[in-house]
Parts: structure tokens; C-alpha cells; sequence
């Protein structure tokens, strides 16, 4: 009918207009924008209380497509507010405590702000999670295409410079100070708090910014100088110095009164002329006085490269802060010389190449640092190979050194996390990274991705993406898939395999068949074409073998092999013995996350004691042990954790020399011999160590099986960090020894030495001869005095006795307690030069003193003052306090030198590992 050939027509006509409408709203959707501020500020330093006083007004334009009732607003001030802020909880994550622990005169904070928009009072809530971002309300909602006028006034406390910006006594960095309106992109709102790992994303405008400063101060900032007042007409002995620049998104300036101003002007390839400074501090002088040549090189280097510097002055300051490297902001960055004429220029061409990937096209550097760092670096590789030769050759001064390190050591440490399988995608959040991660990632492993990319394409190819990137999304917000589209474009074909690298762990190229080549000492030059073998001079020195020559060979590199092996074979000149050390282990990555699988086999000769025979002849007593083992280490699925799980088994087989006497029933002379005796240990170890910076912690369940006993105990350790430095370190250990047979006096005799002790065992019970001892059977003399770190770990010694207090075949448990000495009341602190005193104390008891007829107590103590040396590894104890027991001892056994036989020492080189100092990077 026609009524209804009407109504098809009429629904393809709605259809087609429908379908149109949707097209063109997809079409408008896809569209480029984003918003723009514009701000005026006008900001007054007070150096007497570190402080800003200032009124801020922006221009917010709302280019969005989008109806807008509120705005995030960012306050990182106060990210130094307190110890709850995410920028607090991220440095003690990364190893550091010295914000978490400073004094309120120290942090900083915004306040005075009074919000209007378009005249109108505006109120703002707060951020549920955190305290230095706010949610401002808008009085009226701010349609698409239309702006509205912000103003503010704020007072920042200005906190001493833990992280890129604060002051540093009366020299001030001025980063990160204002408030700021967080982006808004097609992806929605970025707020986010302030982070040290992890760096920005703001909107483009126009800054216009005066700041009231007293007269001495010299003042450094970003943009060009507008005007400077020499007088203040408000505030007498101050003046005014004005700056503006357009298209950038931050600003930031610094002042003191000591700089020395270095300036000249550079023509880039286009005839533009850009204002170069340095501000440079006078002790920093020498090392500085090329300078306005490297900040020019690193202009014109990625003017030619990229695309032609924008802005008309380029300006590096001198950090007076203690850090190492630098902080970039549009046209100005702020940096540290690292002592060197290199170690400058790399850091100056690093940090104004930021002008680049920041400053002039502004990706999300919290989302994707690889966008920023890592194509920076690429760059930087690229200048040092054809600008610098000093920078190039910078790790080759010293000529040993010269032929063992790498060009590049970053790549090494980079294979090294990938063979462990501890490395993380480059296309990882910023603060998701670990600090190594983030540093070999998002820098290095992306600027070799760009290397490959540029290999993909040819030099010539990939200089046009560069351009032609630069071309189209300078003061502009470009995300991963915008870069991706421009490469394929000029490539000409699709890369998708090369794009899906960045999400990906693992190396970027299957790793190359390696060939086997002997160094002396050690090489990390070309590990990726070449197995070191290592071969180097090895000396050592014990009570009985005296000093031993001999030699190491061994294979350890960077990144380690899967077998990797170490032999120490040493000729011991006391004894006239062969001796030495060797181990060998097979590591088996599984999974994904870091777990490890190692199988090793350990051996040890030397000798353990000697006996001198009549008519004074001294025989060795040798040792050897073959220590087959496995163990599994079960890494935290958090990058970031400095959690390890593990459980271990070992067997300890060991040949020792003893001694037999015999009767000759001919002569009636006494016969020796030193018959060759075996045992074993079985040893089960389950174990957590969380080496966090801030309150440490371990726990480690062992238990040990031999010829006719069986040993359990468990030693937990805890550290409490003190807030001025130092800490409280606190242990606790339990044992229980158990016989698989009869409790017989032949039994008890035989496994002595396994038994438990309240004091710190003595190098005759280093069961396993796992400790090192100077002299580990001496009844007198100073190596007689060492003890070791296990078990009850009194410091008091009864040596002498039959049997030793605190010595039990049961149970036993003891809580040891060892203190840093406050610099308030250690005398020693006014040394020139540092004493590392400690104070210790421990308690314990064992299962003889709960019996009736016990003598000594059911609770043991001691007390005094210790020593540590070279970084904790020799201790020296001195005991002052002790239970009436110990005092009866030392008064009855010990008739001369008391205090001094009562002094005892531990060498603890068995705790030196290399997991342990690397914790804090997860390596």
C-alpha cells in the first residue's frame, strides 16, 4: 500500500539521517583538542621562614567536547605535608626514610586558598585518597568552547629539597609550587598526587610571572625576562623580576645569592637566535666552565635531529641540592655536575633534550615515562657517538678499568634483570615500576627499542618519523597509538610486531650464541658476545695454615650465566697443605615473576686446628666438607616488594682429622694417629626476608639432622628504625635439640658440639664450618675470644668450664636486643672522626635452669657496649652487666686480665651477601 511503501521510505530516511548523524558525531569525536590555561602570578619569597606568599589567576578554556561541573586541581606542596602522603609512602618503598623521619621545620605545605570562578566563591572537597589533590566545584558548569576565570591566593611553606624542588638553607628551587589544574583528555581526568618516581602531565598556556625577592638574590626561570624592578615600591630592600613564556606547561624558578651568570647567544640552522645561560655555583666553577658549549651542543644536536628548538632561551642551573643528575622544566632544568667535565655534559645534553620529550611535546609521563626518558636516551646515545667523545670514553680514565667496563654498563645491568627474569614491561605506569626497573626500562631498554625501530626503518626513515612527529604534536598530548600510526605510515607497512615489544618482558633480540674467552681479574666489556673465564691472584690467611697464595678462576658475569662456578685453590704456607674453596651452581628461572631454582655443590678445605705432639712438633688437623644443595626462591609478584620467600636444602658432608691415642703394649709408649672420621648434617631451611628501608624484617625455620640427633629452632630478627638516625635491632631465637636414640653419656659426648648454647658458640661448634674464624680451636690467646651469631648469642663467654652455662641439650630461648647510641648522649660523637658505638643486651633462658637444684636462675642477662666495623661485619663486645652466675665465674676462673678476657668479637663475613645489599633494586 502506499501507507506503507510511505513508511519504508520514511524509516530509510531516518535510518540514513541517523546513521549520518552517528558517522559525523564518531567523525567529531576523533577530533583533536585540549584544554588550555593561561595563568598570571604574581609570588613573594620570604627567606627568613622559607616561605610564598602569591595570588594566582588562570584562564581555564573548556576546548572539550564536554560540559564540565567540577575541576581537579593539583597542591603538591602538600605531598611534604606529613608521612601519609603517597609521595612519603613511595620514597620508603624506593629505600629512603629521610623525609618519613624529618622534622616538621623541614616539610612543607599550601594553604590561604580562597577559589573564584568568574567572581563567584567557589568551594572545593577533597580527594578520598589524597591530600595534595582538590576537587574544585564550579559555580556554573562550563559548556564546551567557553572559559572561565580561576584566582586564588596560597602561602607555601617550602620544604627543605628531598625531591626536585624546596630550598636548601637560603637557595631556593621553586618547582611544583602553585596550584595547578590537573589534565583533561579524551581519556577523562588525570589527577594524581605527587610522586619522586614518576613525573608530570599539565595542560599548555601562557605564564606570566613576577616574583618578589629580596635584592641580593640572583633569579633563574623559565621563559624570557619581561622586566626587573631593582625596587620593590611594597617592600623595602626587595625587588621584582618578571617573566613570560607561551606554549609551555609548567614553570619554575630558582634563586641564590651566589650564582655566577654565564650567557651567550647560539644561531640555530634556521638563522633563529636563542639566549643560552648557566647559573653556576662558585664552587662548582672550574668543572662548569664549558657549559654554554654543552648546552649548545644539546640544542643544536636535537634542533637538527627533531625539529628546531621553539622557545628564544635556554637556560641550566646549578643544583645546590645533594643529588645526583637533574630535574628538567620548560626552557630552564636544574642539575648536578657529577664532579666531571663528562659526567656534566651528559647530564646537560640529557636534561635539555627534555626541552623535547616534556617540554614541547607533552605526553603523559606518569602513564608512559618510555614516551619521555626513553626516547631521550636514544638521543643521548646518539650525541654521545657523535658529539662527545669525552662523554663517550667517560668510564675508560683508568686503563685497567678501560678494558673491563662496558661503553655502556646500564645495558649490562639491563641483561642482567632480564636473565633473572626481574625486568618489567617498558609500556609500565611509572609507579608501578621498581626503582631499577625504572630506570633500566623506561630509560635504557627504550632507547635501544628505538634503536631497533631506527634499524627497521634505516637512519633517513627514521629521522622523518622524528620530524614529522615533532612537526605535528609539538604543545600537544600524543599517546602510544599516535606514534605507533605516524611510524607505520612513513615505514609504509605494518609494525605491529615491533610495537608489541613495549608490552612485553624479555629481551628485545634473541640472545646471541656466546664464545668462551679468558681475562685476568674480570671483564663486563661484550658480555653479549663473549663467556668470561676469569683468572686473578687469590691470597688468605687462618690461625693454623698462616698466610696462603694460590689463584681464582672463576666465570661470573653480567648478566650471570646459567652454570656458574668459582675455584680458590690457595697453598697454605704454615701447613704446607693445598687448601682452598669452590662451588658451582646451575640457576633455573621458572615462571615469570623473578622465582629461582638453584642447584649448587659447594667444597672447603682447610685446616681446623693443630696438635703439637711431644718433643714439640705441631701436626694439621685438616677439615673438608662437599655441600650438595637446592634451593628455591619464590619472588613477590609486586615488582616493587622487597619480600623473598625461600626453602632450602642442604647436606653437609665433612671429612675432619682427629685424634686417637693408643698404648703400645710393647714399648708402654703412647701412639697417635689422626684417623680421618665422616659425618653429616641434613639441614631444612624455610625462611622470609622483607628488607623494606623502613622496619625490616626476617624469620628462618631450620632444622638440622645428623648421627643420632635431631636439631629444630627458629630465629626471627626485627629492626625499628629510630627517628634521628639509627635504629633498634631486635632477635629472637628458640631451639629444641632432640636424640633419635637413647640420651646415653656416649650420646651426649658425641653430639656436643650440635648442642645449643645461650652464649655465642665457639668455632669448636661451627658444626657445618660455615663461619669464618681466625682460629676456631683456640682455649687462649685473642682467637679464643670469637663467637658466633647463632643460637642464644650471649656475648659473655664461660669457656673455661666443663661444661658451659647455658649449654642444653633440650630447649632453649633467648631475645637479643642491640641499639644505636643517640648522638645526644655518645661521647664519642665529638671525635673528628666516627666510632660506630652500639649498646647491646640479651635474656634468655634454657631447659637445666627450670630444674630444682639449678644454680643459675631461670633467666640469664647480659649487657655493654659494642663495636661494629666495616659496615657491621667485625663486632666488639664488651660486657659491663651480667647475671651473678656469669660474675662468680669470672671472679673464680679468671685471676688476671678480666675485663679483658671478657672482651668478645664476632666476623660475620658469612652475612655479607649480595642479595642483601641489593635488596633495595630487587636485584
Amino acid at each position: 500500500s502506499l501507507f506503507l511503501k510511505k513508511h519504508i521510505v520514511l524509516k530509510k530516511f531516518l535510518l540514513t539521517a541517523l546513521s549520518v548523524f552517528f558517522i559525523q558525531s564518531a567523525f567529531c569525536q576523533k577530533k583533536y583538542w585540549q584544554q588550555q590555561t593561561d595563568y598570571t602570578i604574581a609570588v613573594t619569597l620570604n627567606d627568613t621562614v622559607n616561605s610564598l606568599t602569591g595570588i594566582e589567576l588562570i584562564n581555564y578554556y573548556n576546548n572539550s567536547p564536554d560540559t564540565l561541573y567540577f575541576i581537579w586541581f593539583h597542591l603538591w606542596p602538600n605531598a611534604y605535608k606529613n608521612d601519609r602522603t603517597a609521595f612519603s609512602d613511595q620514597l620508603l618503598e624506593n629505600g629512603r626514610t629521610d623525609f618519613y623521619f624529618s622534622e616538621e621545620n623541614k616539610r612543607g605545605y599550601i594553604n590561604g586558598l580562597n577559589f573564584r570562578a568568574d567572581n563567584i566563591n567557589a568551594v572545593t572537597e577533597d580527594h578520598p585518597l589524597h591530600r595534595d589533590i582538590i576537587k574544585l566545584i564550579l559555580p556554573r558548569p562550563l559548556p564546551p568552547g567557553q572559559p572561565v576565570k580561576i584566582e586564588t591566593p596560597f602561602r607555601v611553606k617550602l620544604p627543605y629539597n628531598f625531591s626536585r624542588g624546596g630550598h636548601i638553607d637560603q637557595s631556593y628551587q621553586a618547582t611544583q609550587w602553585y596550584p595547578k589544574p590537573a589534565v583533561y583528555d579524551k581519556t577523562g581526568w588525570h589527577e594524581m598526587p605527587y610522586l619522586d618516581q614518576g613525573e608530570f602531565y599539565s595542560e599548555y598556556g601562557e605564564y606570566k610571572v613576577s616574583v618578589t625577592l629580596p635584592s641580593k638574590y640572583i633569579l633563574a626561570a623559565t621563559g624570557t625576562l619581561l622586566k626587573e624592578d631593582p625596587a620593590s615600591p611594597s617592600i623595602p630592600g626587595y625587588k621584582t623580576v618578571t617573566y613570560t613564556q607561551r606554549n609551555v606547561h609548567d614553570f619554575a624558578w630558582f634563586a641564590d645569592k651566589t650564582f655566577l651568570v654565564k650567557t651567550d647567544t647560539m644561531q640555530l640552522p634556521s638563522g633563529k637566535s636563542v639566549q643560552v645561560n648557566a647559573f653556576v655555583l662558585p664552587a662548582n666553577s672550574d668543572v662548569w666552565k664549558n657549559s654554554l658549549t654543552y648546552i649548545k651542543n644539546a640544542v643544536r644536536s636535537k634542533s637538527i635531529w627533531i625539529g628546531e628548538y621553539p622557545y628564544d632561551v635556554v637556560t641550566v642551573v646549578d643544583n645546590a641540592a645533594p643529588v645526583s643528575g637533574g630535574m628538567e622544566y620548560p626552557t630552564i632544568t636544574l642539575l648536578s655536575s657529577g664532579g666531571s667535565a663528562a659526567g656534566l655534559e651528559s647530564v646537560i645534553n640529557h636534561e635539555v633534550g627534555h626541552n623535547w620529550f616534556y617540554g614541547i611535546i607533552g605526553t603523559n609521563e606518569r602513564m608512559f615515562p618510555w614516551m619521555d626518558e626513553g626516547m631521550n636516551t636514544y638521543y643521548d646515545k646518539r650525541y654521545a657517538e657523535e658529539y662527545s667523545r669525552d662523554m663517550k670514553n667517560s668510564f675508560t680514565k683508568n686503563a685497567f678499568l678501560a678494558k673491563r667496563i662496558p661503553e655502556h654498563p646500564e645495558d649490562n645491568l639491563l641483561a642482567t634483570l632480564i636473565k633473572i627474569k626481574k625486568d618489567q614491561p617498558i609500556n609500565t605506569v611509572s609507579e608501578k615500576f621498581s626503582a631499577l626497573n625504572y630506570n633500566l626500562v623506561a630509560y635504557t631498554k627504550t632507547g635501544n627499542w628505538l634503536k631497533k625501530l631506527e634499524d627497521d626503518l634505516g637512519r633517513e626513515n627514521f629521522d622523518k618519523l622524528m620530524k614529522t612527529y615533532y612537526e605535528k604534536w609539538k604543545f600537544r598530548h600524543p599517546y602510544p597509538e599516535d606514534f605507533k600510526k605516524m611510524a607505520e605510515e612513513i615505514a609504509g607497512r605494518s609494525l605491529t610486531q615491533r610495537f608489541s615489544q613495549p608490552d612485553q618482558k624479555g629481551a628485545l633480540e634473541k640472545p646471541k650464541k656466546k664464545q668462551v674467552k679468558a681475562v685476568s681479574f674480570f671483564s663486563l666489556k661484550s658480555t653479549d658476545k663473549y663467556q668470561y673465564i676469569s683468572f686473578a691472584p687469590a691470597v688468605g690467611y687462618n690461625f693454623y695454615d698462616k698466610f696462603m697464595i694460590g689463584g681464582l678462576i672463576h666465570n661470573y658475569n653480567l648478566p650471570p650465566a646459567k652454570l656458574q662456578f668459582i675455584a680458590v685453590p690457595l697453598y697454605a704456607t704454615g701447613t704446607k697443605k693445598m687448601n682452598g674453596i669452590g662451588r658451582a651452581e646451575y640457576n633455573i628461572y621458572p615462571g615469570d615473576h623473578g622465582n629461582k631454582l638453584a642447584f649448587s655443590l659447594a667444597t672447603e678445605r682447610f685446616t681446623g686446628a693443630t696438635f703439637t705432639e711431644p718433643f714439640g712438633i705441631k701436626t694439621p688437623l685438616q677439615f673438608a666438607k662437599v655441600v650438595p644443595s637446592v634451593r628455591f626462591e619464590l619472588a613477590s609478584k609486586d615488582p616493587r616488594s622487597h619480600i623473598k620467600k625461600y626453602i632450602q636444602w642442604k647436606t653437609f658432608i665433612i671429612n675432619e682429622n682427629t685424634l686417637s691415642f693408643k698404648i703400645d703394649p710393647v714399648t708402654n709408649n703412647a701412639l697417635i694417629s689422626y684417623p680421618v672420621e665422616q659425618r653429616y648434617v641434613n639441614r631444612l631451611q624455610i625462611g622470609i626476608e622483607n628488607n623494606r628501608v623502613l622496619y625490616p624484617y626476617e624469620g628462618m625455620l631450620q632444622a638440622d639432622q645428623g648421627d643420632g640427633f635431631f636439631r629444630l629452632d627458629f630465629t626471627g630478627k626485627y629492626y625499628f628504625n629510630y627517628v634521628k638516625g639509627g635504629g633498634l635491632d631486635l632477635r629472637f631465637f628458640a631451639g629444641k635439640f632432640i636424640y633419635t636414640g637413647d640420651k646415653s653419656f656416649s650420646n651426649q659426648y658425641r653430639t656436643d658440639r650440635y648442642h645449643l648454647n645461650l652464649s655465642g658458640p665457639k668455632g669448636y661448634e661451627d658444626y657445618t664450618y660455615s663461619n669464618y674464624f681466625t682460629g676456631r680451636n683456640e682455649f687462649e690467646g685473642l682467637s679464643s675470644q670469637q663467637i658466633m651469631n647463632r643460637d642464644g648469642f650471649f656475648k659473655v663467654r664461660t669457656d673455661l668450664l666443663s661444661n658451659k652455662i647455658g649449654k642444653t641439650d633440650d630447649w632453649l630461648g633467648a631475645v637479643n636486643l642491640t641499639s644505636d647510641i643517640p648522638k645526644q648522649v655518645n661521647p664519642l660523637s665529638l671525635l673528628p672522626f666516627k666510632i660506630p658505638v652500639k649498646f647491646f643486651a640479651d635474656i634468655g633462658t634454657f631447659a637445666e635452669a627450670w630444674k630444682k637444684e639449678s644454680s643459675t636462675g631461670r633467666f640469664l642477662y647480659d649487657a655493654g657496649v659494642q663495636v661494629s666495623l666495616i659496615n657491621n661485619l667485625v663486632n666488639v663486645y664488651i660486657p659491663l652487666l651480667y647475671s651473678k652466675v656469669y660474675k662468680d665465674y669470672f671472679k673464680s676462673t679468671l685471676t688476671e686480665k678480666r675485663f679483658i678476657k671478657n672482651i668478645s668479637f664476632s666476623i660475620d663475613i658469612q652475612q655479607l651477601r649480595l642479595s642483601k645489599i641489593l635488596s633495595r633494586v630487587n636485584l
